[in-house]
């Protein structure tokens, strides 16, 4: 391998100078002494030290991701968005999955301010335990969150909310008024605010809420096969069924169908988030579409702007789209 004594040598140069251009320095070199100086790079092969290139600019130009479940879809396609643009930007993406797990999120945020991360994205999962606020309040200004949460940082978020509200109106608008809810799980702010949008639509149209309708699931498929069994087992029997994720929606029509009802004659059935595979899924699922890649985007782009210094944008909220298929017409 060569190293930087070699091009400078084949240039005829200092090694200051081959510095210079290979870090882009401020220090002005002549145009011809630098293209001699790239065209030794070129034939040499030569390719700069990335931690020693980091330690004199100050940065490692590596970002982290954490998220809290690597097999769930909706985070595959924010984390791909956060890639993309970190690609364009010339950072490299550290993913770390905690499993929902407050210890592994304590360890990876550590881990992440160990190998000097430039920024991190923190993306699902809950901010409730000291430790974890303690540290993440480390890196303040190198941190951007996805979804709301009780920390005062830069945030991309959705309004889970109104999409909830659209949701069962479009259930209510079908004439079905037992509308059940296979809500997320208790102190993830995404699954209260959908919940409560669940409550304000039955509010708006006069129905009243009634909490044996209700259940708690973990955004797994499997949670919401055995939720929706629970629920359609019992009196009174809801006529459609509002999932916080499709995860549980792709199985709580699975439930429905082994025992004996149509899809949607019988039971209509609403997710959310619009991964890929609902559409495809038979029937094609009703959703509420969240834009999961451009959510990565922006969250990316925030913390580009971040670590930039500049005027950054401090909060950006995405609206959300009722996609109505076969689960529901």
């Amino acid at each position: 391998m060569s190293n930087i004594s070699d091009v400078a040598l084949k240039a005829n140069v200092s090694i200051a100078t081959v510095s210079r251009v290979v870090n882009e320095s401020d220090h002005k070199v002549n145009p011809a002494t630098r293209e001699k100086v790239l065209a030794a790079i070129r034939e040499l092969d030569y390719r700069p030290n990335a931690l020693a290139k980091g330690l004199l600019m100050k940065k490692t130009m590596t970002i982290g991701i954490i998220i809290p479940d690597i097999s769930n879809p909706y985070y595959a396609e924010i984390v791909r968005g956060i890639q993309d643009t970190a690609d364009g930007a010339g950072y490299a993406v550290m993913l770390h999955n905690t499993d929902r797990k407050q210890e592994r999120i304590i360890r990876y945020i550590y881990l992440l301010r160990e190998k000097s991360a430039d920024g991190v994205i923190f993306s699902g999962g809950i901010i409730n335990e000291y430790e974890t606020l303690s540290i993440l309040k480390e890196l303040k200004e190198r941190v951007v969150v996805v979804g709301r949460h009780a920390v005062d940082f830069p945030a991309v978020m959705v309004d889970n909310m109104g999409g909830a509200t659209q949701a069962v109106q479009h259930l209510i608008g079908l004439g079905r008024r037992l509308i059940g809810c296979i809500a997320g799980p208790e102190g993830s702010t995404t699954a209260e605010d959908r919940l409560t949008g669940y409550r304000n639509a039955l509010a708006q149209n006069g129905m009243a809420f009634d909490p044996r309708l209700v259940r708690r699931g973990t955004w797994s498929p499997e949670s919401g096969y055995r939720l929706a069994r629970e629920l359609l087992a019992g009196d009174p029997r809801p006529t459609a069924l509002l999932c916080a994720n499709d995860q549980m929606a792709i199985g709580a029509i699975k439930a429905a169908r082994e025992l004996g009802l149509r899809i949607p004659g019988d039971l209509s059935v609403v997710g959310f988030d619009n991964v890929p595979t609902g559409s495809y899924f038979d029937p094609p699922l009703t959703t509420v579409e969240v834009p999961m890649y451009d959510i990565g985007v922006a969250a990316m782009r925030m913390l580009i702007d971040l670590l930039g210094g500049g005027m950054f944008e401090k909060l950006r909220l995405f609206n959300t789209k009722l996609l109505v298929r076969g689960s529901t017409a």
